[in-house]
């Protein structure tokens, strides 16, 4: 009963968290601005990776502070694993980025019950916002600035929270497995992006063996920080070098031969990772 009670406690450090957050940005004035022109949209994805920062950031440090302080610096202490493995996870999630995408939904195969049709239509709506926010993003901000706050900041803060706090809670009640599972399930679902829920919950689960076999964070970081890393540049290039803005929608598939191509690459290198790292 104490380790469900500390769940709750987890999940209402991330509600106060956010909570403070967002009342201190707007104190501030850092609210969302209206993105028309570089500043704004460097303004709006500082704000979001702040927000990232307090919320996901702020809830990790206070479950750590307040039941987990040892077990928080061990995750953190020392990479985890050594160059080779690192440059290995790059060529996994380059393979991945390719494939996972041919494993999203779309409103022609998938749709909720009818009971649930309300929260389809409000779950399209909020993706259709998502999608318009980074559409304006990628229009407007830079590169670097672009790949500073929606990768390396998500890759830590994100992480921080799934893997280190929740990750490590679930451990604590159930096995290590279904820890990964669950919290991989959730980081899909508070990503409230229907049609993405599948890759997204795939891509949580790879983050979290990557935690669970080398004991710490970092290669999990990586990992993030590459798989928004990629997405930010080939949205980038897509809009402003090669004239394909398509690429920045949300049910874009690759061609078919580069997913399999990507899927050839991903399953050579995660067994590869799986052998350094699970040895």
């Amino acid at each position: 009963m104490r380790e469900f009670i500390r769940l709750a406690v987890l999940f209402s450090l991330l509600g106060i968290s956010f909570v403070v957050g967002g009342v201190l940005m707007s104190v501030m004035g850092l609210a969302t601005p209206e993105i028309n022109d570089k500043q704004t949209a460097t303004l709006a994805a500082g704000s979001n990776a702040l927000l990232l920062m307090l919320g996901f950031g702020g809830a990790s440090l206070s479950y750590w502070l307040l039941y987990a302080r040892e077990e928080g610096i061990e995750l953190l202490r020392g990479l985890g694993g050594n160059f080779a493995t690192y440059s290995l996870i790059a060529l996994f999630m380059g393979g991945l980025f390719l494939f996972l995408p041919w494993l999203g939904l779309d409103a022609e195969s998938f749709r909720l019950p009818s009971s649930l049709h309300r929260w389809e239509i409000l779950l399209e709506a909020q993706e259709a916002r998502i999608e318009a926010l980074m559409r304006s993003l990628i229009q407007y901000g830079a590169l670097p600035s672009l790949i500073i706050f929606m990768a390396v900041a998500p890759g830590i803060f994100e992480e921080l929270f799934f893997r280190g706090a929740l990750q490590h809670q679930l451990g604590r009640i159930i096995n290590p497995h279904g820890a990964v599972w669950i919290s991989a399930i959730i980081f899909s679902l508070i990503h409230f992006q229907v049609y993405g829920f599948v890759p997204r919950a795939l891509l949580g689960a790879v983050m979290g063996y990557l935690t669970l076999w080398s004991g710490r964070l970092w290669p999990a970081i990586w990992a993030h920080f590459l798989n928004n890393a990629y997405a930010t540049l080939v949205a980038y290039l897509g809009m402003h070098v090669w004239n394909h803005p398509e690429w920045l929608e949300s049910t874009y598939k690759p061609p078919m031969l580069l997913a399999l191509l990507g899927a050839l690459i991903a399953g050579a290198s995660g067994y590869a990772v799986y052998r350094r790292l699970h040895a």
